[in-house]
């Protein structure tokens, strides 16, 4: 439970936690000039917390993003406010997000103080851009009249489903409703970003991918392949920046290093700055994670030893999935493995038995004929490189919302 005494939030608290973060939170090498550059969809962060540009957005993004997943009613409004005025500036929501409370408390914000809204470059997920009415929806609960990207989701190489989704965005943006396009992975992370590569290398402007799948110096004790595999990725990373594409990191395990403190979340957070992302994107769920990251020094290069970067990054993904779509690639039966290991990780790993829920209702409309599906066989749990994947997992995660 949430103790909402310690997270209540004074203008003293606020003013404090400014100028600590002020004092530590200098500029880097990637970061000069970023305030000087004009930006026509934004305001600078505030000077003090680190920034880069947000590829052709050429939005200067601070290096850790308020990911809205856990903020809900009165007390997520307060703390998303005071993680604004504490300089975070890209928030991200979606309509699922708590059962739908994380849109209205992020909206409450912006009806209260319409300043607030543009000081922040706005994320919002999208399930069905083919939808139209979609955008509309969400933007009415977000009290804005546009988001800044729309991130839809795109979890296989399908280039069909790529298309369609550029032609409704490009149609959005052409409405105004928003300002650049992108995508968010969760599923055959390399392929797809190789289709994008290699289709639509200039058509998204912001993708949000997965950084577990980051290099670990642990790879060559793990299965065949699982090295190759990463490094693929970090070159498909760096394929996607080399074409002005702004990358945003989720799920690298760095709602973990948060909640274990500064001594751990600095170094996981440089490692993924350094990797190639351009943000990390993170749950942030109190006010104390507030002036956590607003201590901290993310200037990059890192000054700190690269061992002691790679040891925190590694711990925090030690067994993690690394959303490759190994597992799915392998079911003889279709079943969407790689979907319901994310949706046990939300339940098992992170303590998030509502947006499991969620989740799966938005993925498996009927639970018993997916546990039918699944014949009990090894084959996803040969493939998984991570070892999350197996039919008992599939069948208590099927069982288990059923």
């Amino acid at each position: 439970m949430i103790d909402r005494n310690r997270n209540q939030v004074t203008r003293r608290e606020l003013l404090r936690s400014t100028v600590v973060g002020a004092a530590a939170g200098g500029l880097g090498p990637l970061a000069a000039g970023v305030w000087a550059a004009e930006s026509a969809t934004s305001r600078p962060a505030i000077p003090g917390l680190p920034a880069g540009v947000l590829g052709r957005t050429k939005y200067p993004v601070t290096r850790i993003s308020f990911g809205a997943i856990r903020i809900s009613d009165r007390l997520g409004t307060r703390i998303l406010k005071a993680a604004i005025d504490a300089g975070i500036n890209l928030v991200h929501t979606a309509a699922n997000y708590v059962g739908g409370k994380s849109m209205r408390a992020v909206g409450d914000l912006f009806k209260a103080d319409r300043s607030y809204r543009d000081k922040v470059f706005l994320c919002v997920k999208s399930y069905h851009p083919e939808n139209e009415g979609e955008i509309d929806g969400l933007l009415e609960k977000l009290n804005t009249d546009h988001a800044d990207v729309q991130l839809t989701e795109l979890h296989e190489a399908d280039r069909k489903r790529m298309e369609r989704i550029l032609a409704t965005q490009m149609e959005l943006k052409r409405q105004g409703k928003i300002r650049h396009t992108g995508f968010v992975c969760h599923g055959d992370m390399n392929a797809v970003i190789e289709m994008v590569l290699k289709h639509a290398p200039t058509a998204f402007d912001v993708a949000l991918v997965s950084t577990a799948m980051l290099p670990t110096s642990r790879d060559r004790t793990g299965k065949s392949g699982t090295t190759e595999m990463r490094a693929r990725f970090l070159e498909n990373l760096r394929a996607l920046r080399a074409r002005d594409v702004g990358i945003l990191s989720m799920k690298s395990g760095a709602k973990d290093a948060l909640e274990k403190g500064a001594a751990v979340f600095q170094p996981h957070a440089k490692a993924v700055l350094e990797a190639g992302a351009d943000s990390v994107l993170t749950s942030i769920s109190t006010v104390d994670q507030v002036a956590l990251i607003r201590s901290l020094d993310l200037r990059l290069p890192s000054p700190a030893p690269a061992g002691r970067r790679a040891a925190a990054f590694d711990a925090e993904r030690s067994g993690a999935c690394l959303m490759c779509a190994s597992c799915r690639r392998a079911c003889p039966q279709g079943v969407p493995v790689n979907d319901l290991m994310r949706i046990r990780m939300y339940h098992d790993e992170y303590g998030w038995p509502d947006h499991a829920l969620s989740e799966f209702r938005a993925i498996v409309p009927d639970a018993r004929s997916l546990a039918a599906r699944c014949t009990g066989c090894s084959a996803c749990a040969a493939a998984c490189p991570a070892g999350c994947a197996s039919a008992a997992a599939v069948q208590r995660i099927a069982a288990m919302f059923a």
